[in-house]
């Protein structure tokens, strides 16, 4: 495998119909080359069925490292990018991603639209395609509460943090319409670990995504993140099982300062340090035979300064044509549209922000392949909206002016800083 030729390919391709896409967009890989085969390559890896999931990863990504596999440690660091990474490895030869990519494989790959944590991890949870589960972006309109909600606590959009939802009747265990993978491993007798702060590990998201979880390990920090990782990996290492982590703090700070901002940087020298000192410095023969380690992101992120963001109370014409504002990502999104003003609304779009964005109705996404393969969740052309804006370059579509000022950094888009993400792979007894 060339990596070179693999990064072209991947900010390259176009499937048939869609050449004319813009040029500087990535398209979402589901074949083989995103984060959304993982959950079908470690079934595979782990002697699982991998029906009614993304198929694996190209077979040729993990060649040589995937030979007698019984146990699976992935670590997602929510945010890292792959072009973020790569500068960051450039500037810190010390980094322990070096050693790790010299001794394994650190690659490329894509992730899937839209490129948000909630719609990601939900792949990741469960091998199922957005098109298949719905859950789609941060903010969505569900019908069945007649309201427009964020969708990490689960609260109206007017009401965030309080997490309503639950209390109007949303049921964690029923609400994604595919089986958790930890449940399909399970029935199989491979069993799943998970290790997250302790502080989202009771909310509703994390409860749709542990059904069949056998044992969630909570953490308080970074001084016990990779701690618990490896207390995780050493109570369980007799056993055939499949062991996930997940790490927010880069997306945090990246939001918060902008992913070229030297906490960035600082976080993940903190991250290095404390991966190298509490977690392969202190596992035992036992701990690494046969165990496989696998570091990924969801995504990951780009600036967007407030001179490039749409602001919609600047453009009374389109909010007068909307039944409510916008929802899905600030660089996604979704329009609900007054009846009869559809063409209206999309003239308006593209002749006001054509440099800024593409516009394509609902319909057009379903069919294109951008949310996956397969039949679409009876609930997903609903949380769509009419109308889907896919922003270019640096820019956003919000609410207010406040709301473009609020995040420096931002993903959920089809460029390049959002789209690539690194996979690295690493036999824990190479090192």
């Amino acid at each position: 495998m060339n990596l070179q030729t693999l990064e072209h390919d991947l900010r390259t391709y176009r499937p048939a119909g869609m050449e004319n896409f813009p040029g500087d967009f990535v398209w979402p890989r589901y074949e083989g080359l995103s984060v959304g085969n993982i959950p079908a390559t470690i079934a595979q890896l782990l002697g699982n069925s991998t029906v009614n999931l993304l198929p694996p990863l190209r077979a040729d990504l993990l060649a040589g490292l995937d030979e007698d596999v019984r146990r699976v440690v992935l670590v997602l660091l929510d945010g890292l990018g792959w072009e973020q990474l790569q500068r960051m490895m450039a500037k810190d030869e010390e980094l322990i991603f070096h050693q790790l990519q010299e001794q394994g494989r650190l690659l490329p790959l894509t992730s899937i639209f839209p490129s948000t944590t909630v719609n990601v991890l939900s792949t990741l949870r469960t091998g199922a395609p957005p098109i298949r589960h719905g859950l789609l972006a941060y903010e969505l309109y569900l019908r069945q509460w007649a309201t427009a909600a964020e969708c990490i606590t689960f609260s109206p959009i007017v009401d965030r943090g309080s997490a309503a939802l639950v209390e109007w009747g949303l049921d964690a265990e029923t609400f994604l319409p595919v089986p958790a993978l930890a449940h399909q491993l399970s029935i199989q007798g491979t069993l799943t670990y998970q290790v997250i702060s302790n502080h989202i590990k009771s909310g509703a998201l994390s409860r749709m995504y542990f059904r069949g979880v056998r044992e969630v390990y909570g953490h308080y920090s970074a001084s016990d993140f990779w701690l618990t990782v490896r207390r995780a990996l050493h109570e369980h290492h007799a056993e055939r099982c499949y062991i996930s982590a997940y790490w927010s703090a880069v997306d945090t700070l990246a939001h918060l300062y902008g992913p070229r901002h030297e906490t960035g940087l600082n976080e993940v020298r903190s991250l290095s340090y404390l991966l190298q000192r509490a977690f392969l410095d202190n596992l035992s023969p036992a701990d690494r035979e046969g165990t496989l380690l696998l570091i990924t992101a969801d995504h990951g992120q780009l600036e967007t300064p407030v001179s490039q963001a749409i602001i919609l109370t600047e453009h009374p014409e389109l909010a007068n044509m909307l039944t409510l504002p916008p929802v899905g990502e600030a660089r996604v999104p979704f329009f609900y549209v007054r009846g009869g003003d559809l063409e209206k609304a999309r003239t308006y779009l593209e002749e006001h922000f054509g440099e800024q964005l593409i516009c394509l109705e609902r319909q057009t996404i379903l069919e294109s392949g951008l949310l996956g393969p397969g039949e679409p969740y009876s609930e997903v052309p609903h949380r769509l909206g009419d109308l889907i804006a896919i922003t270019k370059g640096h820019a956003t579509f919000v609410r207010t002016e406040e709301d473009a000022k609020r995040l420096p950094g931002r993903h959920g888009g089809l460029m390049s800083q959002e789209m690539l993400v690194p996979l690295l792979a690493v036999r824990l007894e190479d090192l």
